[in-house]
């Protein structure tokens, strides 16, 4: 199945169907000759589709798009079958070359298919002699559809149904139609037959544009976004599993020597001797399957071809089978009305495929009784119905013998289907009310309220509560939706903490309760959910209650892939039944480490290896360690771990920090800000308070690094946390927790709670704050913190983790979980050791608070090569000698916990994490070659070069200075007298106006120029050309690769221009990705580069700009200027009218225009950019950030004036333009959030 031309149908038709059914309804509304009826229906339709805000019958719209998606679809589906009709109904006769539809050919030539009765014959004959075509073919759609109603109601409407009203308008336009592209994208596969499983391919790409909408927009979910964000199409495969070890378990079970064992090539073979606690089903008839979150219903489908091989075992004649598997065996329910209508289609076209002649005979049979009682398969739409409140005498009354209480609450929950769906609990008796009320309202026995439910609502929720009555299945099959607590709407999380609070955290878990009580005693049950459940803290209530209740059967523990690169994903299969103590589960683990993502079929093939990751424990293991995970795979030393230790959280204090709630306001990188606003050594709140600064250190977690590290972001704590007290009371329901605060300021161990597969803990001193995503263990003994930083990184912990924390995710409740058995004995030197190289790698880059000056300065070289160098050695040797440190430190908890065959005490050097070490810097991607000890060398020289490079225009900016070590100007609007007052006699100036022309030397201090003159004053004169020439090369660096061995990098041609080069077409990029994505240098440059000119941020003031125009851009025009006109006269000077002399004139021609070029394009740059930026004196807030500074200096912004027509910064600079076109698309949607916090 070619899914990518799947994709590429669903996704455009989507779009096209709704801009044609957008501009369909307001045609049809405004049309005089519309009757009264039909505009009626149809303004009735576009009120209650009506969305919030923008074009009024969008939503109306988009249920007519898929409406029509679905029903070209399915005839095209029916037509590549042959069971559409005498023709074909979308698709062109074989051979014919029109592309016009067979049913519309034939028409033309007085031929109707049965279906389409005379008096719709004769009307569309006399419209084709009107050659209206596209009406006579929607006439003819609609009784097609109108037959087709009787037999498959959820898919094909009445011909009276609203959306008829407004068809696509290009049904007839061939090759460009969506019913064409829909014939072209759908057929037979390899083997002739038609594959039911394109239905759920197509209705999941067709929602995705929909979905990532929602996702992006960030807002809660209700029941308009609910179905199309929760939606995922499960891989056949998986399927197979869930159905086949609980549906095909329950036939094996009561017939152990069946065939369908062998056609079983998925069943999990229980472990040997294990008592089967599970139904045991003989006669098909009584199978009662649901997958209550059915989407298109994939899981459906393949349960009737498994039950359609148990009717036939059990030697029922095929004609019987298909119409009681749909009638008796399967059920699904979805809120998304769009999946149901496909749901029910799939089903039917698979009892065709089963059984050619079953929808024949249904209609035969309709038509001989004249009433059909074919209602069709049972999927039921989960949709909100607004009945009138019952007293207990109408209860009395209507029921009889009277239903269960809970009556009333489920009335008020239907009203709420919609959000609810599935998990609205149901009690016995309550369908068969509701039938007998409306029944009563037909007859006339019960007066039908004004404004009331009529009679059709009451049967409506009576299907509905049918479907959902508790008790009533013997197989529970789904996928059910995924969403997150913190994404719920009001009102959904409201139903979830009341009903179902133990597993309030995610809709899943409450679709994994409501499958207990939707299933029989005994009765089996399925899914696939992400695998957060299993060790999350929190989910710890939701694990102990689900495993005191239910027995586990099978788990398969997928890994990354099935979803393409999500957060893993995890299948099972439950008895409804507590386990008995000794009852073994099978489990089998598809995956080495958890952070691979794999192909959907790589994961199938190890599962068919059925020795391949397989695990019997018995359910009553996981009671061993706190919280109850599902640590399957845990050996008998690991367990012992967890018995004979005390949870971590018993002798430390892990907390979880500030949850900012908007990080865009609160959180910065520390260098974006002023330095004089920030305070790096508070020693307390109190000192914090005190120092009245407003940026304060804040630990966020961050990439994977050990030991120290990850300090770059501050968080705005002014006067003790003043503005979020403030924004929380003004943001009511905003996210943001003000949490664990009698631990701001204090020394603690941190670590990142989304990890990369390796946990990783860093020492913090009492300078910071921390966060919810920088969680951090805290101890009354500062000492003591050593010894568990040195615990929380050795290789115990990482298999430890493991068990405990299986996903990507390391919380604090799992922390605390941890084991921990006091050692008799501990060192601290080793850590303290481990932390000061850590600390000191750290701080060896610019981006650090605490830098200095570069590490390479160290040795007094006067060569660049020798400085650089020594630099590699010494960082090749610190490298090893952590690793050497972080071996001990495994060795020694491996032996405290009785690990040293279980846990891998060596430390590759490519994962000693520290910033200077090439092995981790440049590690080889997976699968590529390892590089050679030439190449680690030349990176490092790389790296070496730019920050060199980066450090420079620092010193020239007067960032830094080459006399004094650390920051010089890095406050607002700092100036040459700041930068006297630290240094009084400098080696070297500061440029005197903070801006740095980079046009290839046309000025004396020209970027290019002003690196040489940095490398002149720290190495000397004398070696300036060698330490050129060496620079330049190690610029030009490129890695090696699978294809080509890495080669070092040859002398630059020319040095100077390479350097000039580099300064012009690189920098910019290199100096924002160090930056993540946070430049203080800030490049005005004209469209094609011609002329840049770097800023310094924290030097700008309003009239920086207009010095970059009148003493760079407009001199460096007039120079263009000068040398066009030299040209020119060179152009005059040359004689003669030979071949040779039109040559060179033709040359000097050439590159006039070529410079003419240059100057038409900085002129327009002048007069359409720089001029108007100048005269607008752009006023710039440090605290707002680079991403808003930067953008309000780019596009002028200033609230009575339009923004400028193209940005001032970086609008050459591929990397640099890509980066503010994603800070803009930002800003606008923080503007359209009523969230433009930023000063103007």
């Amino acid at each position: 199945m070619n899914t990518s031309a799947l994709e590429s149908l669903a996704s455009a038709s989507r779009e096209r169907l709704i801009e044609m059914s957008v501009a369909a309804i307001e045609r049809k509304l405004a049309d005089p000759l519309l009757s009264d009826a039909d505009r009626s229906r149809l303004t009735q339709a576009v009120d209650k589709h009506a969305e919030a805000g923008g074009i009024r019958v969008l939503g109306a719209a988009k249920v007519v798009a898929y409406s029509w998606f679905n029903r070209l679809t399915a005839l095209r589906y029916m037509d590549a079958m042959g069971i559409s009709g005498d023709y074909g109904v979308v698709t062109p006769a074989e051979g014919s070359g029109t592309g016009v539809p067979e049913c519309m050919q034939r028409a033309r030539g007085g031929d109707f298919d049965r279906r389409i009765g005379e008096d719709a014959q004769a009307r569309a004959a006399q419209l084709l002699f009107e050659n209206r075509d596209l009406d006579a073919y929607v006439l003819l759609l609609r009784e097609y559809f109108s037959a087709w109603h009787r037999l498959m109601p959820g898919v094909f409407p009445e011909a009276d149904d609203w959306t008829n009203l407004v068809p696509p308008t290009d049904l007839l336009s061939a090759g460009e139609s969506v019913r064409a592209v829909i014939v072209a994208a759908i057929g037979p596969n390899d083997s002739g037959g038609m594959d039911v499983e394109v239905i759920g391919w197509l209705y999941q790409f067709y929602i995705a544009a929909r979905k990532q909408e929602i996702n992006e927009s960030k807002a809660k979910i209700d029941k308009d976004t609910l179905a199309p964000v929760t939606q995922l199409f499960t891989p056949h495969w998986v399927v197979r599993y869930l159905v086949e070890n609980t549906l095909g378990m329950q036939w094996l079970r009561a017939h152990p020597d069946s065939a369908l064992r062998e056609k079983f090539e998925y069943l999990v073979t229980p472990a040997e001797g294990q008592e089967d606690q599970g139904l045991a089903i003989a006669n098909p008839e009584d199978f009662r399957v649901i997958d209550p979150a059915c989407g298109s219903g994939h899981m459906l489908t393949y349960a009737f071809d498994v039950l359609w091989d148990m009717y036939d075992e059990a030697g029922y004649p095929s004609r019987r089978i298909a119409r009681l598997i749909l009638e008796k065996n399967l059920h699904g329910a979805d809120v998304d009305g769009r999946a149901a209508q496909l749901a029910s289609f799939a089903l039917t076209m698979k009892a065709v495929e089963h059984d050619p002649r079953f929808l024949e005979r249904i209609e035969r049979e309709s038509q001989r009784d004249g009433e059909i009682s074919w209602r069709g398969p049972r999927i039921v739409h989960i949709e909100s119905v607004h009945l009138d409140e019952l007293s207990p005498a109408d209860i009395a009354e209507a029921s009889g013998d009277g239903v269960s209480l809970g009556v009333s609450q489920l009335i008020e929950q239907l009203r709420h289907a919609d959000t609810y769906g599935s998990l609205i609990r149901v009690p016995a008796g309550a369908s068969a009310l509701f039938c007998e009320i409306a029944r009563r309202i037909e007859a006339g026995e019960r007066q039908q309220l004004l404004g009331g439910a009529d009679s059709e609502e009451w049967l409506r929720a009576a299907d509905m509560c049918e479907i959902l009555e508790d008790g009533r299945y013997t197989t529970l099959i789904a996928n059910p939706p995924y969403l997150g607590r913190q994404n719920f709407g009001t009102a959904l999380k409201q139903f979830m903490g009341k009903f179902y609070s133990v597993a309030k955290d995610d809709l899943y878990s409450g679709f994994m309760v409501r499958a207990r009580y939707l299933t029989a005693d005994r009765g089996s049950w399925g899914m696939i959910v992400l695998p957060g459940w299993m060790s999350l803290s929190s989910f710890e209530k939701f694990r102990i209650d689900l495993l005191d209740h239910q027995c586990l059967e099978t788990m398969v523990h997928f890994g990354r892939g099935l979803f393409g690169s999500d957060f893993g994903s995890v299948g099972f299969t439950f008895c409804n039944r507590a386990a008995p103590d000794d009852h073994v589960s099978v489990f089998r683990r598809l995956f080495e480490r958890h952070v691979e993502v794999r192909s959907i079929d790589v994961i199938r093939r190890l599962f068919l290896n059925a020795e391949y990751g397989r695990y019997e424990t018995k359910q009553s293991v996981f009671d061993l360690i706190p919280g109850r995970p599902i640590v399957y795979w845990a050996s008998r030393q690991t367990l012992a771990a967890f018995e004979h230790g005390v949870p971590l959280g018993e002798v430390t204090n892990p907390r979880a920090g500030l949850c900012t709630g908007n990080n865009s306001l609160f959180v910065r990188e520390w260098f974006e800000v002023s330095a004089n606003r920030s305070y790096f050594k508070a020693s307390g709140r109190s000192d914090a308070i005190a120092s009245a600064a407003k940026w304060f250190p804040y630990n966020k977690g961050g990439e994977f690094r050990r030991w120290w590290g990850n300090q770059n972001l501050v968080v705005n704590w002014h006067d003790d946390g003043a503005d979020f007290y403030q924004y929380i009371e003004s943001h009511p329901g905003c996210g943001t927790r003000v949490q664990g605060t009698d631990c701001y300021f204090r020394p603690c161990v941190s670590w990142s709670n989304v990890t990369s597969g390796d946990v990783s803990f860093r020492f913090f001193d009492s300078s910071s704050l921390f966060g919810h995503k920088g969680s951090a263990v805290f101890s009354e003994s500062p000492s003591d913190l050593l010894k568990y930083l040195s615990f929380l990184n050795s290789a115990v912990v990482g298999t430890l983790a493991e068990y405990i924390a299986p996903t990507i995710m390391l919380e604090v409740g799992q922390v605390k979980n941890l084991p921990w058995i006091e050692p008799e004995s501990f060192d601290p030197a080793r850590v303290k050791r481990l932390i000061e190289i850590f600390r000191s790698d750290w701080d060896a880059r610019e981006t650090s608070w605490d830098f200095a000056r570069p590490p390479y300065l160290r040795g007094g070289h006067s060569l660049l090569q020798d400085a650089f160098d020594d630099w590699y050695r010494r960082s090749c040797e610190t490298a090893d000698e952590a690793q050497c440190l972080e071996k001990e430190n495994n060795r020694y908890w491996a032996n405290v916990y009785g690990l040293v065959d279980e846990v891998e005490v060596n430390v590759p050097l490519s994962r000693v994490s520290l910033t200077y070490n090439p092995r981790f810097a440049f590690a080889p991607t997976k699968g590529a070659p390892e590089r050679s000890e030439d190449e680690y060398r030349w990176l490092h020289y790389q790296r070496s070069a730019r920050e060199f490079i980066s450090w420079a225009i620092g010193v020239t900016m007067g960032r830094y200075s080459v006399d004094v070590p650390g920051l010089v100007l890095a406050d607002q609007a700092s100036s040459l007298d700041d930068f006297r007052a630290r240094v009084a006699e400098p080696r070297l100036q500061p440029d005197d106006d903070g801006i740095i022309p980079v046009t290839g030397g046309s000025f004396d201090d020209d970027a290019s120029r002003r690196v040489k003159a940095v490398l002149r004053v720290v190495f000397g004169a004398s070696d300036l050309g060698d330490n050129i020439e060496f620079l330049t090369r190690c610029l030009a660096v490129k890695n090696g690769s699978a294809t080509a061995e890495f080669a070092p990098p040859l002398i630059p041609a020319d040095p100077e221009q390479a350097l000039e080069d580099y300064m012009a077409k690189s920098f910019a990029a290199d100096h924002q990705k160090d930056y993540s994505g946070r430049p203080v240098y800030w490049s005005l440059e004209s469209s094609k580069g011609t002329f840049r000119a770097l800023i310094y941020l924290h030097r700008y003031t309003p009239d920086t700009v207009g010095q970059v125009l009148t003493k760079y851009a407009a001199p460096f025009v007039d120079r263009l200027k000068a040398e066009s006109e030299a040209v020119g006269r060179e152009r005059n000077a040359v004689m003669g009218d030979d071949r040779k002399a039109d040559r060179e004139r033709a040359r000097i021609d050439k590159k006039r225009s070529e410079i003419d070029a240059k100057v038409a394009e900085v002129q327009g740059f002048i007069d359409s950019v720089l001029q108007p930026l100048a005269q607008r004196r752009i006023h710039l807030d440090l605290d707002d950030g680079v991403r808003i500074n930067r953008l309000k200096l780019a596009y002028g912004w200033r609230s009575d004036l339009k923004d400028l027509p193209q940005s001032a910064i970086g609008d050459a600079t591929t990397e640099v333009k890509k980066g503010i076109v994603t800070d803009l698309k930002w800003a606008r949607k923080e503007a359209e959030k009523n969230n433009a916090w930023w000063s103007e």
